[in-house]
């Protein structure tokens, strides 16, 4: 799939150099994570106990303290990659408008041209922060149908959030509540959900098998292991958010549904 493939492409994007730098501090910030995670010698027996209570029925095992540990780790990378998901595709989308408009924005630009692309709009950035706590929130109440989904390799989940995947973006640009945009974005993806589908799962997979692959060929290490989950942590990260901020604007522009085998 070709908006695939154009989603990896991180760094076709004007600012290209600022996106290299949100790169390097995810990578950063992933790795630091990854390294400094508890032993999982206890997760493993914990898991194993787990197990044995879901066939058995009998006593609950209590988690020990490095499931907690691991799990605000988690928690915190999940709430950083969603604020620069959100930042990456606010700034793609910006630059697709002001592109359009003729208004230089790239790195080189000067600094006649930079001022008059901040007086037509607001930085990425500011409207990221403005809108980031939205997005929490709709991560939060996507935690019912992403524990439920579980058992089912998490297939009920990618559903749900093709039915409701513009609703950040619609919040953003058109400025709804949360229940409007969640309506307004089942409408906008009617008849182009397994699209939108297809598209999350496949480019989740790519990059799961690619991780995969490397973490054998490199297998053993702690070092390899964290550095090369860091990775695909940030490529994931920015690609995703491409990916959201690509089929938002073929939406909007009606490209999408218009012309989807081209992509």
């Amino acid at each position: 799939m070709l908006i695939v493939i154009e989603a990896l492409k991180i760094d076709k994007i004007p600012r290209y150099r600022r996106v290299r730098v949100w790169f390097l501090l995810l990578f950063a910030i992933a790795a630091a994570t990854y390294l400094t995670m508890p032993n999982n010698t206890n997760m493993i027996v914990y898991r194993e106990q787990l197990q044995q209570f879901l066939l058995t029925r009998e006593i609950f095992p209590v988690p020990p303290l490095e499931f907690f540990d691991t799990l605000i780790r988690e928690a915190f990378l999940i709430a950083l990659s969603m604020y620069f998901l959100l930042l990456y595709a606010v700034t793609w989308i910006d630059s697709q408008t002001l592109e359009k408009s003729g208004i230089a924005i790239d790195d080189t630009a000067t600094q006649s041209s930079a001022d008059d692309s901040r007086k037509k709009r607001h930085s990425a950035s500011s409207v990221a922060r403005r809108h980031y706590p939205k997005f929490l929130l709709l991560a939060i109440a996507s935690l019912t149908p992403y524990l439920f989904s579980l058992p089912l390799m998490n297939i009920p989940y990618y559903i749900y959030v093709s039915m409701f995947s513009m609703t950040i973006m619609i919040t953003v640009y058109e400025e709804k509540k949360i229940p409007e945009a969640m309506e307004a974005s089942y409408i906008m993806t009617k008849g182009m959900k397994f699209f939108i589908f297809i598209s999350f799962m496949f480019l989740r997979s790519v990059l799961s098998i690619i991780s995969n692959v490397l973490q054998m060929i490199f297998a053993g290490g702690v070092w390899s292991s964290s550095l090369i989950n860091a990775y695909f942590f940030a490529l994931r990260t920015l690609a995703f958010g491409r990916l959201i901020a690509m089929l938002y604007r073929a939406f909007t522009t009606g490209d999408l549904k218009n012309n989807a085998q081209h992509f």
